[in-house]
């Protein structure tokens, strides 16, 4: 039986869905998403009652999608730079570190709130080269530091599975600050469709969460209206990715990746200095 935790905050407890997700599916006998050990050993360890996210069938494989996605950019970044430097924010209880095989040139950043970073600690001791951070995302001190730090870095900035629990407004704040300070980087996230948030429609990981879904966009290019400085690289659909995993109708949804916009979507952009 694995140890029980509390969370104090509705939000912080959604950072079992992913792992439970990422854990379920490295168990497959034939898991072409991802290889996920230490997810599996995490959530044996925990008391929680996971079935009722077995339920779950599109979070389920979206959570697997969606970790495979930006494991694919962060490690295509850490080859082509000679200093790299990857920042998790909302890291939760993601093994990304672990995940990822090349990485002897790159220093990775894990930073979520100050309990969850307690948890971590406790569960996955932090190791060589992987510094955890207990912060807000709408903070700027940490911000501030990691530039100071590594003024000759190149930084890659994830925030999966966390900016559709903020405001609109709140985004916003985020995105201006990141690209004020990051310059020549990449920042990824993903985000909800306005399908979602305007008919309070939540993932099917979360109907039964007090979490709530407060941000949502379908076009990724409205990022660069409200920033000029972030570059829409690549938009793309989950279901636009291991098509007969998603069922019959994730299947035929994923011919049409527009139309899958309006429920959910994986973003990269560039940090740019031009904003012309």
């Amino acid at each position: 039986m694995g140890q029980k935790y509390e969370f104090d905050n509705v939000v912080a407890e959604t950072l079992l869905i992913p792992l439970y997700m990422r854990a379920k599916e490295s168990k497959r006998k034939k898991s072409i998403i991802l290889k996920d050990e230490l997810a599996e050993k995490l959530a044996d360890e925990i008391d929680y009652d996971y079935s009722k996210l077995d339920a779950a069938k599109f979070s389920y494989i979206g959570c697997a999608v969606r970790g495979w996605f930006y494991d694919r950019i962060i490690q295509k970044f850490i080859s082509s730079h000679t200093h790299p430097i990857v920042v998790n924010i909302g890291c939760g209880l993601d093994t990304r570190f672990q995940r990822i095989k090349e990485k002897s040139n790159a220093l990775f950043y894990e930073m979520d709130l100050p309990e969850v970073i307690s948890l971590r600690r406790k569960l996955i001791p932090e190791p060589e080269r992987d510094v955890y951070i207990a912060a807000s995302l709408l903070d700027v001190n940490w911000m501030d530091e990691l530039k100071n730090k590594h003024p000759e870095g190149s930084f890659i900035i994830v925030a999966e599975g966390v900016l559709m629990y903020f405001y609109e407004k709140q985004v916003k704040q985020f995105l201006n600050r990141i690209a004020e300070r990051f310059e020549g980087g990449l920042l990824c996230f993903d985000v909800c469709g306005t399908m979602m948030t305007k008919h309070h429609i939540k993932p099917d990981s979360l109907r039964k969460s007090e979490a709530q879904i407060r941000f949502g966009i379908d076009d990724g290019h409205i990022v660069e209206e409200w920033e000029p400085r972030l570059k829409l690289v690549k938009q793309a659909s989950y279901m636009s990715f291991f098509r007969s995993r998603w069922g019959f109708l994730g299947s035929i949804m994923g011919i049409f990746p527009k139309f899958c916009y309006k429920f959910s979507s994986l973003l990269e952009y560039r940090i740019c200095t031009n904003t012309l």
